[in-house]
């Protein structure tokens, strides 16, 4: 029996604002390529989008996780990809602070990509909610592929 096994490659993109009184605004706007092999079934964390940082007092974090659905998987398309995770949006005295402005979940299907066919994209916001620093946003764009795999990984 064949393995299922597909490849998810995509950028995720950070866009946001730390929003300063006495100088210059400071922005970010930093794109991470990522791909990751995926077997079926198999809940696989992407780490390489994990933390993004700017202007000494932002922060983005995201928790990202895969899994690929098998061929014949009941109600499934088959070699689906879902994605899903949370994004969290931090604002303080340095780029490592525990102050949690906003949080998101997200959840993105990922289907079979062809030749031709477009990415698969979506968008998490997240914004500082607090009177001070309330011009403060950060953006996390998704643009995601579901690939065929020509050969199994080495292991």
């Amino acid at each position: 029996m064949a393995l299922d096994i597909r490849e998810l490659t995509g950028i995720v993109r950070v866009d946001g604002k730390d929003a300063e009184v006495v100088t210059s605004d400071e922005f970010i706007h930093e794109p991470r390529p990522f791909s990751r092999v995926l077997l079926a079934d198999q809940d696989t964390l992407i780490p390489e989008v994990h933390r993004f940082t700017w202007g000494g007092e932002c922060r983005v974090e995201i928790d990202m996780h895969a899994k690929l659905h098998p061929k014949g998987a009941p109600g499934m398309d088959g070699n689906r990809i879902d994605v899903w995770g949370q994004a969290r949006f931090y604002e303080g005295e340095s780029e490592d602070t525990n102050e949690q402005e906003d949080a998101e979940d997200f959840f993105i299907t990922v289907p079979r990509s062809f030749a031709g066919s477009p990415d698969i994209v979506s968008a998490v916001d997240l914004f500082n909610h607090e009177t001070v620093g309330q011009d403060d946003w950060a953006r996390v764009n998704f643009s995601l592929r579901n690939r065929q795999v020509e050969e199994p990984p080495p292991g």
